[in-house]
C-alpha cells in the first residue's frame, strides 16, 4: 500500500498511522515503526525528528519501569541500529532524543547488548555527547571490559573533551576499583593507570587515592608512598582518604614514626586539628601497633601513651580524666591548642586502647561502673558512646577472660538488655557477637550452666547463631572434655547449613583424649544412620502395601549406602583432626596426644 502512495500523501498517512497506534496499541506501534522507520526520511521526506520522538517513546515504554523480554530488547536495539545506519551514517551530530534512545538501550543492555550498541556507534560514525560516552565507560566498567571502557576513554580524550574533568576522573576511579581477578588486579590497575596518563589526564586526590589504595592493597608500600609524595610536590591537597589509606602502610611497617609523619603533613594541610574521623584513624593505627608486641611487653603501655599524646594535641581531655582512663602520655604534645570536641567515636577507641593495652583486670571492673554512670547520667560526650555496643563488647571480652572479673559479664548483658530508666541515649542491644563473646566467656571459665542459660536466652529471642557462635560453643565443650556435647555441637552446626572449617576442627583439639572424641563421632555417625534408616522406612510403602517383599539385596544397598556417607564424613572429620593434632603438636613439641 505505501508503495501506490507519494511523499506527501505517505508523509501525512505514515503520521496518522503512528500517532493512533501510539495512543492505542505499543506492540502494532513497534511494528509499524520496525517496517516503516529505517528509509522513510529518504522515501516520504517525514523529518527526523518524528521519527525519533516516536522510538524514543517506544524504548522509555518498554525499558523503564519494568523489566522488557529478551526479544523486545532485540528488536528494540535492531531498530535503532537499521534507523541509524540509514540516517546518520557518517553524521558528526545526533539529535538530543537519539542520545537519550541510545542511553536507555545501554541502560537495560547485557553485556553482549551493550558491547553490539558500541559497535554500532563506532562504525555509524555517531558522535555522541560526553555524558553518553561516560555512561558506555560505566557499563564496561561493570561488565568487566577495561579495554572497552579504555576505548571509551581515548575517544573522549579525541573529542577535546577535557579528560580531567571530575566526571571522567569519577569514571576512572570505578575503573581502577573494578573487581580484577585477585592473581591479575595490580598488573591490570598498573596497566590502566599508565593508559590514563597517556591520555593527557591529570589526576586529582580522589583519583590519585585509588591508585594509592591499590598499591597498599597489593602490598606494594613503596609505591603508595611514592604517590603520596608526588601529591605533595604538586601541591595536591591530601584529604581524609589520602591519610587514613597510607596509614595501613604504617601498621603493616609497624611504623609509629610514620604515623606522627603523617599526622604533622595532615596538620600541614589543614586537615588536623578539626577532623574528628582522621583523629579516630590515627589513635586506631597506634593501637594496633601496640597490639601487635606481647601481652607482657612495656610498649604496649607506651602505645597507649602515644595515642594520649595524639588525643591531647587536638581535642578536650577532660572526658579522659572523668573516666579515670589519663595517665601521663609519652613527653609534651607539642601541638595547637586543643580546639575540638572528641567525637563518641573517639572516645570509643580511647577506653578501647586502655582496655587493650594497660588495665589490670580488677581496675577494668571500676572503670566499666564508672562508664556505665555517665552513661546512666547523660554525659554529653560519654554517653553517646552507648549508642553502639563496641564498647560493651569491648568489656564483656576484657572482664570475661579473666576468672575474678568474668562474673561482670551479667552486668554487662542486663545493662544492655534493660539500661537505666534515666537513660536518655538509646543503648544498643546485644548483636550475635555480644552473644558469642559472652559464651566464650562462660566456657572459657568453666561455667557450663551459665552458657546454656545465654544459649537458652539466644533461642527464647530469636538469635540465630552464625558459624563463630557454633565454634565457640564447640570449643567450649571440648575444653570442658565432654567431647559428645562437641560432636553434638558440630551436627547443630551442620544442621544450621553451615561448613567445618578449620576453627570447627581446632576446637575440637582441646579434647584431650583422642579416643573418646572419635567414639563420639562414631555414635553421632551411627544415629545418623538409624535416622535416615526410619525417615526411608516411613517414606516407602510397606511390603504388604506394595504387594510385596523387597529382596535383601535392595535393603542392603540402602543401608550401606547410609553408612558409607556417615564413615565418609566420619573419615573426613578424623582427617581435619589429625592435621590439627599434628600442626599443634609442631608448634608446641609436644608429643601426640597430649594437647593444650
Amino acid at each position: 500500500m505505501f508503495s501506490i502512495l507519494d511523499g506527501a500523501r505517505l508523509q501525512t498517512f505514515w503520521q496518522r498511522i503512528m500517532l493512533w497506534t501510539l495512543q492505542h496499541d505499543h506492540r502494532k506501534a513497534l511494528a509499524f515503526l520496525e517496517a516503516t522507520a529505517p528509509d522513510l526520511h529518504q522515501k516520504a521526506g517525514t523529518p527526523r525528528y518524528a521519527i525519533e520522538d516516536a522510538l524514543e517513546f517506544l524504548t522509555s515504554e518498554y525499558l523503564g519501569g519494568h523489566v522488557a523480554s529478551m526479544e523486545m530488547k532485540s528488536r528494540l536495539h535492531g531498530l535503532f541500529c537499521r534507523f541509524a545506519e540509514a540516517n546518520y551514517l557518517g553524521n558528526n551530530y545526533i539529535s538530543s532524543p537519539l542520545q537519550k534512545i541510545i542511553h536507555s538501550l545501554l541502560r537495560h543492555s547485557d553485556r553482549r547488548q551493550a558491547e553490539l550498541l558500541y559497535d554500532a556507534v563506532v562504525a555509524f560514525g555517531l558522535k555522541l555527547s560526553l555524558y553518553t560516552l561516560t555512561q558506555f565507560m560505566h557499563k564496561f566498567t561493570g561488565i568487566g571490559r577495561p579495554d572497552m571502557a579504555m576505548d571509551v576513554l581515548r575517544r573522549i580524550a579525541d573529542s577535546s573533551a577535557d579528560v580531567s574533568s571530575d566526571a571522567i576522573q569519577h569514571s576512572c576511579i570505578k575503573l581502577l576499583r573494578s573487581p580484577f581477578p585477585s592473581a591479575e588486579r595490580y598488573r591490570l590497575q598498573s596497566q590502566l593507570v599508565t593508559e590514563m596518563l597517556e591520555t593527557g589526564i591529570r589526576p586529582g586526590i580522589p583519583m590519585l587515592n585509588a591508585m594509592i589504595f591499590n598499591a597498599v592493597e597489593a602490598g606494594d608500600f613503596q609505591t603508595a608512598y611514592a604517590i603520596f609524595e608526588t601529591a605533595r610536590i604538586h601541591g595536591i591537597r591530601r584529604d581524609t582518604i589520602t591519610y587514613s589509606t597510607l596509614l595501613k602502610v604504617a601498621l603493616h611497617c609497624l611504623d609509629e614514626s610514620l604515623v606522627k609523619k603523617i599526622m604533622l603533613m595532615a596538620e600541614e594541610d589543614g586537615a588536623l586539628p578539626r577532623n574528628n574521623q582522621l583523629l579516630f584513624c590515627l589513635v586506631t593505627t597506634i593501637m594496633q601497633i601496640a597490639q601487635s608486641s606481647g601481652t607482657e611487653d612495656p610498649s604496649r603501655l607506651s602505645g597507649y601513651q602515644l595515642m594520649l599524646q595524639i588525643y591531647a594535641r587536638y581535642c578536650d581531655i577532660s572526658p579522659l580524666q572523668e573516666l579515670g582512663i589519663w595517665v601521663n602520655p609519652l613527653g609534651n604534645s607539642g601541638g595547637p591548642t586543643p580546639v575540638s570536641q572528641p567525637s563518641p567515636q573517639l572516645i570509643s577507641v580511647m577506653i578501647l586502647g586502655y582496655l587493650r593495652l594497660c588495665g589490670q583486670p580488677l581496675s577494668m571492673e571500676q572503670l566499666y561502673h564508672r562508664y556505665q554512670g555517665f552513661v546512666a547520667q547523660n554525659h554529653p560526650l560519654i554517653a553517646p558512646t552507648a549508642e553502639t555496643e563496641h564498647l560493651a563488647n569491648a568489656f564483656l571480652f576484657t572482664l570475661g577472660l579473666n576468672r575474678a572479673t568474668f562474673t561482670m559479664c551479667s552486668t554487662i548483658l542486663r545493662d544492655m538488655l534493660v539500661p537505666p530508666a534515666s537513660t536518655i541515649v538509646k543503648v544498643a542491644k546485644p548483636t550475635i557477637r555480644t552473644w558469642t563473646i559472652l559464651l566464650r566467656a562462660y566456657f572459657f571459665n568453666g561455667q557450663r550452666a551459665a552458657g546454656e542459660r545465654i544459649m537458652e536466652m539466644m533461642r527464647a529471642k530469636g538469635v540465630k547463631p552464625n558459624i563463630v557462635t557454633m565454634n565457640t560453643i564447640i570449643a567450649g565443650y571440648a575444653a570442658m572434655q565432654d567431647p559428645t556435647a562437641a560432636v553434638n555441637a558440630m551436627q547443630e552446626l551442620e544442621l544450621a547449613g553451615f561448613e567445618p572449617d578449620s576453627f570447627t576442627y581446632k576446637g575440637l583439639t582441646r579434647v584431650a583424649k583422642r579416643d573418646e572424641l572419635l567414639n563420639a563421632l562414631r555414635n553421632v555417625a551411627g544415629k545418623t544412620d538409624q535416622a535416615q534408616e526410619d525417615a526411608q522406612a516411613t517414606e516407602d510403602p510397606t511390603p504388604l502395601e506394595n504387594g510385596h517383599v523387597p529382596s535383601p539385596q535392595a535393603s542392603r544397598s540402602t543401608h550401606d549406602n547410609s553408612q558409607g556417607n556417615s564413615q565418609e564424613k566420619l573419615l573426613e572429620v578424623s582427617s581435619q583432626l589429625h592435621k590439627q593434632i599434628n600442626d599443634m603438636v609442631k608448634a608446641t613439641d609436644l608429643q601426640s596426644g597430649h594437647f593444650p
